[in-house]
């Protein structure tokens, strides 16, 4: 009997999926949204291959996660099944599988209304992980469906990735529309630490509220401001430049200057594209531990730079403080990095600058 049972569900799992058509976006040539460089969409990667070699090493390993990267395509399927494999492990001391390796699923219907995705739960972080999510209703017209945006994993990278539909469902890629993206260069908190779900990292936030493009260059512990960096960033044909480098310049603050007007004149050698320098957005634990006040003391560097631009003319710079982000004490995981609600912060007062500045 319990063999008769075995048989059964084998079975049926097989029939289940012999009913499913797969696509691999990479092998279909659908494009990849969220990259700054229009050779990389074929690729689930940050940075070209030419930065090898030019990024400092730990940018250039980190330009592998695929951080702030979507795939964005259209259906009408009531059950769609995501199943992929990562370069590296499910998760981290601080942050959870979901927001390390896991895949994150918005749709927007046809008035334009946002529906997050719930997955069927539990989702499995095995060998190969494995997003089900059924039973999808539309509520406006089912023939045509949903707009669907797929974030990737935030702390990790795609070996490789396959979409399933039924048999009798429509599955359309879309590709990447020609608007200018805003251009975010930062540390492990634009890379995305330590949102629960890639959804949630403040930057694919802003992207949803804004309807702009996105290109994520957040790298954890690495956004030192290089110059070699400067020169990657001046390649892309940006609507906004958002500079937040400060939470990685504790130990070279006496460089900030320096770097920073390096850097801002090399970006206005090729265009004169608005740049919005940020504040360190503080530590909560401050007011426990007075060393956590130490941030400021970059910020004070940050300051100095954006004044001596100012004096020089620098047209279109634009500067965010610690205060208009704005953190409160349930903002944080570990006094470092954000948790969702801190997401929602920085999400927040980047939203307002992009608006003021943009609009």
């Amino acid at each position: 009997m319990k063999k008769l049972i075995l048989l059964l569900v084998v079975f049926i799992s097989t029939v289940s999926y012999a009913q499913i058509k797969w696509y691999n976006p990479v092998e279909t040539g659908a494009e990849v949204h969220g990259q700054g460089w229009a050779e990389l969409r074929h690729s689930y990667v940050r940075l070209p291959s030419r930065a090898e070699g030019k990024a400092p090493k730990a940018v250039w390993n980190l330009s592998k996660h695929s951080a702030g990267l979507s795939l964005v395509f259209r259906s009408n399927a009531k059950e769609i099944i995501v199943r992929y494999q990562v370069t590296g492990g499910y998760n981290m001391f601080h942050m959870p599988s979901t927001g390390v390796s896991g895949v994150d699923m918005y749709a927007t219907d046809a008035d334009g209304r946002e529906r997050w995705c719930a997955p069927h739960f539990p989702v499995s972080f095995a060998d190969t992980i494995k997003y089900h999510y059924d039973n999808i209703t539309y509520f406006t017209n089912p023939q045509q469906g949903y707009e669907y945006h797929l974030y990737l994993p935030l702390y990790n990278g795609v070996k490789w990735m396959e979409i399933g539909v039924p048999t009798d469902a429509r599955l359309e890629f879309l590709p990447v529309g020609p608007e200018k993206p805003i251009v975010v260069y930062g540390t492990s908190i634009a890379h995305g630490a330590c949102a629960s779900r890639p959804g949630l990292a403040w930057t694919n936030i802003v992207e949803r509220r804004t309807s702009r493009p996105m290109v994520n260059l957040g790298f954890s512990g690495s956004g030192k401001l290089e110059p070699e960096m400067f020169d990657l960033l001046s390649e892309i044909n940006a609507s906004l430049y958002v500079i937040d480098c400060m939470a990685n310049m504790d130990s070279l603050s006496d460089l900030i200057v320096e770097r920073i007007v390096n850097g801002v004149h090399r970006l206005r050698q090729s265009s004169s594209t608005p740049i919005l320098l940020v504040e360190h957005a503080g530590y909560t634990g401050e007011f426990t531990n007075q060393q956590r006040s130490s941030y400021k003391k970059v910020n004070e560097q940050l300051r100095k730079a954006y004044g001596q631009l100012q004096a020089e003319g620098v047209a279109n710079l634009h500067y965010m403080t610690t205060d208009e982000i704005g953190l409160d004490q349930e903002s944080q995981v570990e006094s470092v990095h954000p948790n969702d609600h801190g997401m929602r912060l920085h999400a927040d007062a980047h939203v307002r600058q992009i608006v003021k500045i943009l609009h």
